[in-house]
């Protein structure tokens, strides 16, 4: 059976002739319960690709999870079904998964995004059931913002968080860098973090891009300038992963950097690294996720004329040893203008607005926003929320 489930949704994401049959198939196999439903599921799980096909597929996954309250599951996939149709739907196919007309597409995409909803209102009441609503009200507004529910926005034009905006907090871009609990141990510590950077930089192999393996169309819409423009890292800890090789080859920065309060999200924060901006390269405009927490930068090795600015808001020149303190969910960019490379230590913290009791909450909540935003097929939960 394993064979024919294979083939089955291999014809779906291919869309060979015929594959109608096939999608018809797995759907009517698999309304009730029982091995060959599993074996489905299984087979779904372990999916990779993307295009119309597998957004039929990631469908009729949701509305099975959905069935059996599933909810995690349900949302994760409905999310991937969204982005990967291509704006084009097959009618015979959407009449297979019992959503043959606009109106029952309609329903049944009201109906995820009712779960959603509740999902996170359910997720941010757990996570919250020994504190007081006014310790965490505002933590609340940003997720009736973030679920469209609310006006909840920033009254500067260029501050847009790409993810969630929590209101109250101290606006303005620039924050008084001597106020940030965490800058007194990084300036304390300036020689020895700008000693062991001029020794990762005598092997600038150890270097990696800083987004990662983004093809050339994307890298162009952060960093531009000449043709070897190009702004790369060194990590210490990426999405809440620590790097224990960079840990382990600078140990009087790392030591420092376990003695700060840092911003720890499970796989989310912190992100910490050397951050290398080469000679004639420009940060593009581009804002950050969540005003949650601010990025702080102690700058190493500076040449004359390199910048960060924070559009309509003003530059700020870097200084050997001065730590800055911004928010980046305020359209921001960086030039380095000289012949020589721009290094400094970037990572992100908590915003000092923060209560402990919001920094809890808050943390919960992005873990519930990231369960279902993570655009692969999960499998069924053992518990649900």
């Amino acid at each position: 059976m394993d064979d024919e489930v294979r083939q089955s949704l291999k014809s779906v994401l291919a869309q060979n002739d015929g594959w109608q049959k096939s999608l018809n198939r797995i759907v009517q196999s698999s309304r009730v319960s029982g091995p060959y439903r599993l074996e489905v599921i299984a087979q779904l799980v372990s999916l990779e690709g993307s295009g119309p096909g597998l957004s039929y597929l990631a469908m009729a996954h949701a509305m099975w999870m959905a069935q059996t309250q599933q909810m995690t599951s349900a949302l994760n996939s409905w999310k991937r079904a969204s982005r990967n149709h291509g704006g084009m739907l097959d009618a015979q196919a959407m009449g297979i998964l019992g959503l043959g007309d606009e109106q029952l597409f309609r329903t049944m995409a009201s109906k995820m995004r009712d779960l959603r909803s509740n999902y996170l209102k359910q997720s941010l009441r757990n996570s919250a059931n020994h504190y007081d609503l006014n310790d965490y009200f505002r933590i609340s507004r940003a997720l009736s913002g973030y679920l469209g529910e609310a006006n909840v926005f920033s009254s500067f034009a260029t501050q847009q968080p790409k993810v969630i905006y929590i209101p109250g907090l101290e606006t303005g871009g620039f924050l008084k860098s001597q106020s940030h609990p965490i800058v007194p141990a990084l300036k304390s510590a300036f020689s020895d973090i700008q000693a062991e950077f001029d020794e990762v930089m005598s092997d600038q192999q150890v270097l990696k891009p800083f987004m990662g393996h983004a093809g050339k169309d994307d890298l162009k819409k952060y960093v531009s300038g000449h043709k070897k423009a190009s702004w790369d890292a060194f990590f210490f800890y990426r999405h809440g992963t620590r790097f224990d090789a960079a840990q382990q080859r600078c140990p009087r920065t790392a030591k420092v950097l376990e003695s700060i309060d840092l911003c720890r999200i499970d796989g989310q924060s912190p992100e910490i690294c050397f951050s290398v901006l080469q000679p004639g390269s420009r940060i593009e405009p581009h804002f950050g996720v969540t005003n949650a927490r601010v990025v702080v930068h102690l700058p190493l090795r500076v040449p004359n004329g390199c910048y960060l600015e924070l559009t309509d808001l003003g530059r700020h020149f870097w200084k050997e040893g001065e730590p800055m303190v911004f928010d980046d969910t305020f359209q921001h960019s960086a030039y380095n203008p000289s012949d020589k490379p721009r290094g400094i230590l970037l990572m992100d913290a908590w915003h000092p607005d923060l209560s402990l009791v919001e920094r809890d909450v808050f943390s919960k909540l992005i873990k519930a926003i990231s369960a279902i935003e993570q655009d692969q097929f999960l499998p069924m939960e053992h518990e649900n929320v």
